[in-house]
């Protein structure tokens, strides 16, 4: 597995050996440069002293003086040196046959001088034109000599030049190439990640996405996406609790206030209509005292569900198949529903649900008449097994329920619950499983059907999410767990 550390280390290797590689070329190049004009200097040495020895000749011809002599000696001397300690060099930019002719002229030079210096003054003048000769060769030699070495240093400077060149062009190539390794595969991925959590700040995503496959990165995705998964489970968690206290505090006060007002008037009511009273305004009395006796069944019907919402009954627990459950709750709500409403119940797989059979039915009757107060004329239910990760939602802002149990089984029950209604307004998705929040008018809906659903839905550890759906209508979408997976998805997984 890659790593940040890693690539930054081996961006970090490759500079520091490209440096430590230009370095190297830089030194071995000042070495090349300076090896070349110490050596160099054994030529210039050469070409100074036959200078030197070709002055000292002239003026000993022209003044005859003694001591010009012994200047002459010394200059040999430290031509026949230089000569010697540059041979290396000597051989590079000469041929043998120029170097040992070099040498014969400088000890033909040096005798005849010799035999020059044990003449007397008379004879001297034959021996001088033989010397100014041996002179002008020695001369000739080394001035040729000097220019090829003048050459070889400029050669030599710009092949150092070339080198330094190169290895700078070489040095900066590879930082490039260096920044562009950590641009991609560091700072991409970390920009990648910073957009997401922009994203995420704005609401667009649920989760962090791994934007490569470093460990750094792929561990501070996995603990953040945790960490996400754990706050939305406290905060879902803090709601419920918020809405079940003030829930139980609200209910404690309606049915107190108003149980025995409405047990009084029912009963008044049911007396009062078992009057066989012949006045003349029997009739008027009588729709008068069965609008009391509905709105009275009305109101005790409204207490008896605010109780039902606190109320934590022992739950039956049996197997039950998800095609059976939606059959049988179906089966029980079919006479209240609208003759021209089609109800389908589509393609539901038999996977196993551990369920309470009468609770759980109650979550398919309150969908249905849900959809159906609100002008729903086609309603559809279909279920299918899958997994939690393949069907997870990738926008869980509408989920309810208990989305940390559910993502604890490998396999779930999927049920859809689609109908054809204007659907639900945008503004009333995030509140339409809160308790006593209702879209009905003139108080024909207490608020408490949908806020039931996701209560038993979160008893069986599963969970709720709401949408509009495209072509129209909504959709709400229950996961539950499976206990026993059909035969068809235990062999496609």
């Amino acid at each position: 597995m890659t790593s940040l550390r890693s690539k930054v280390l081996t961006s970090y290797g490759f500079s520091t050996g490209a440096l430590l590689i230009f370095v190297a070329v830089v030194i071995a190049d000042l070495y090349y440069l300076q090896t070349h004009i110490v050596e160099g200097g054994a030529v210039d040495d050469l070409y100074v002293a036959i200078q030197e020895i070709r002055r000292d000749e002239k003026n000993l011809f022209l003044y005859h003086d003694a001591n010009l002599l012994d200047q002459l000696g010394q200059q040999l001397e430290l031509a026949q040196g230089a000569l010697a300690k540059g041979g290396r060099v000597f051989s590079d930019i000469t041929s043998p046959q120029e170097l040992q002719q070099l040498g014969q002229s400088l000890d033909s030079y040096s005798m005849q001088l010799s035999e020059y210096a044990s003449q007397p003054a008379v004879a001297r003048t034959a021996e001088q034109d033989s010397i100014r000769a041996n002179g002008d060769q020695l001369s000739l030699l080394t001035q040729d000599m000097h220019q090829r070495q003048r050459g070889v240093l400029t050669k030599t400077t710009g092949v150092a030049a070339r080198t330094l060149m190169i290895a700078s062009v070489t040095v900066i190539l590879i930082g490039l190439v260096s920044a562009l390794f950590m641009v991609h595969w560091v700072v991409r991925p970390l920009r990648r990640l910073e957009t997401q959590l922009d994203q995420l700040a704005e609401d667009k995503i649920q989760a962090l996405i791994l934007p490569s496959r470093d460990k750094e990165i792929q561990s501070f995705v996995f603990h953040f996406n945790s960490m996400l998964e754990q706050l939305r489970e406290q905060q879902n968690q803090t709601r419920r609790h918020e809405r079940a206290a003030a829930l139980g505090v609200l209910v404690s006060g309606v049915a107190h206030e108003l149980n025995n007002p409405l047990s009084n008037i029912s009963t008044s009511v049911q007396l009062l209509m078992e009057e066989d009273d012949n006045t003349k305004r029997t009739d008027l009395c009588q729709q008068w005292l069965s609008h009391i006796d509905g709105e009275s069944e009305r109101a005790r019907r409204i207490v008896r569900r605010l109780l039902d919402t606190v109320r934590h009954s022992n739950q039956e627990m049996r197997l039950i198949s998800a095609a059976e459950l939606v059959r049988a709750a179906a089966l029980l709500i079919h006479r209240q529903l609208p003759p021209d409403l089609i109800l389908q119940i589509e393609d539901i797989t038999d996977g196993m649900l551990l369920v309470d059979r009468d609770r759980m039915q109650q979550v398919f009757i309150n969908l249905i008449k849900n959809a159906t107060h609100a002008g729903a004329k086609n309603i559809w239910i279909t279920g299918r097994e899958t997994t939690w990760k393949a069907s997870k939602p990738v926008n869980t802002n509408n989920m309810a329920g208990d989305t940390n149990g559910i993502s604890q089984f490998t396999h779930v029950m999927l049920i859809h619950v689609d109908d054809d209604g204007p659907g639900i307004p945008p503004d009333h998705l995030l509140q339409i499983f809160d308790p006593f929040f209702t879209t009905q008018s003139g108080g024909e809906g207490t608020g408490l059907g949908l806020y039931l659903v996701e209560e038993i839905i979160s008893e069986h550890r599963g969970c709720i999410t709401v949408e509009n759906r495209p072509e129209g209508g909504a959709r709400f979408s229950i996961w539950l767990p499976l206990e026993q997976a059909s035969t068809d998805i235990q062999e496609a997984l």
